[in-house]
């Protein structure tokens, strides 16, 4: 049984991260200078933030956790 990469966590939270932000960003432009109602509360907004930050936190995390073990010799997967 093999493990997953690493790597791929990181790559796929930085890219949810990035969905994420991309939705609330809509959000905030259509109710901003579009002068639309937004379809997103403040809570929602609140939330959708926070999400974005998390999975932007834990993606870093992932990524720096790999470039370590690629510096110490340590194969993806395996305990250091």
């Amino acid at each position: 049984m093999t493990r997953p990469r690493v790597k791929s966590y990181g790559s796929v939270a930085l890219g949810l991260s990035l969905l994420i932000f991309g939705i609330y960003f809509l959000n905030v432009l259509i109710g901003g200078p579009l002068g639309r109602k937004p379809w997103m509360s403040d809570v929602g907004e609140m939330l959708t933030l926070f999400a974005a930050v998390v999975f932007f936190v834990a993606g870093t995390l992932f990524r720096e956790a790999q470039s370590g073990r690629r510096k110490s010799g340590v194969a993806p997967g395996e305990e250091g």
